[in-house]
Formats: C-alpha cells, sequence, structure tokens
C-alpha cells in the first residue's frame, strides 16, 4: 500500500509540473528520467502485495514511457505541446491506477459463503 501511495504522490506531481511548472521539466530530462525510473521502482515493489496486478504492470509501462521521453529529451529535441501531454497523461493514469490499486480490497471468497 505504501509503494502505491507514493506513485499517487508521484503522479500528482508530475501533472502538477505538467500544468503549474513546466519549467524544470522542459529545462533538464533527468526530472524525466528520473520520475520514469522512480514509477517503475514503485509498481515494481507495490505489485507484491497486489491483489490485482494489472494496475501496476500498466505503471511499470507509463513509467518505461516517461523514461523513454526522458531518453529522447537528451537525443533530439522534443516539442513543449508533446512534453505537456506526455507528461499530463502519465502522470494523472499513474496516479488514478495507483490509487485504486491503494483502495482495492476485493475478496472474492466473501459473497461464496
Amino acid at each position: 500500500m505504501i509503494p502505491n501511495v507514493l506513485n499517487t504522490i508521484v503522479g500528482i506531481a508530475l501533472v502538477y509540473c505538467a500544468i503549474l511548472a513546466p519549467g524544470p521539466l522542459h529545462n533538464t530530462a533527468w526530472l524525466l528520467l528520473g520520475g520514469g525510473i522512480g514509477i517503475i521502482v514503485l509498481a515494481l515493489w507495490a505489485r507484491i502485495g497486489d491483489k490485482l496486478k494489472w494496475f501496476n504492470l500498466v505503471n511499470v509501462i507509463l513509467g518505461a514511457a516517461l523514461a523513454f521521453l526522458g531518453i529522447a529529451r537528451t537525443l533530439i529535441a522534443v516539442q513543449p505541446l508533446v512534453m505537456f501531454w506526455w507528461v499530463f497523461w502519465v502522470g494523472i493514469i499513474v496516479a488514478v491506477l495507483a490509487f485504486w490499486s491503494a483502495l482495492y480490497t476485493h475478496d472474492s471468497s466473501a459473497g461464496s459463503a
């Protein structure tokens, strides 16, 4: 549950940076690379105790997409509009899925009694 809450905070921070403070995201690619790797590590840690594994599998893929954007940003010029939407959607989806995974406590044996 703790890594899911931390991933939720990272996702909210990404959305905040994309909308209200885009300067650091445009100045350096290392924040994107670090954020992507952080999402991957937290999602893999969260998968250990998850009841449904797909929530954090999607977060691992989104973290890899964010890390890819960071790598691409170091090699080529990425348009600001692409940066905005990429970081915005990755942040939203990571935050929602991580929070959903933290709250999901479905017990399949409860209804079969």
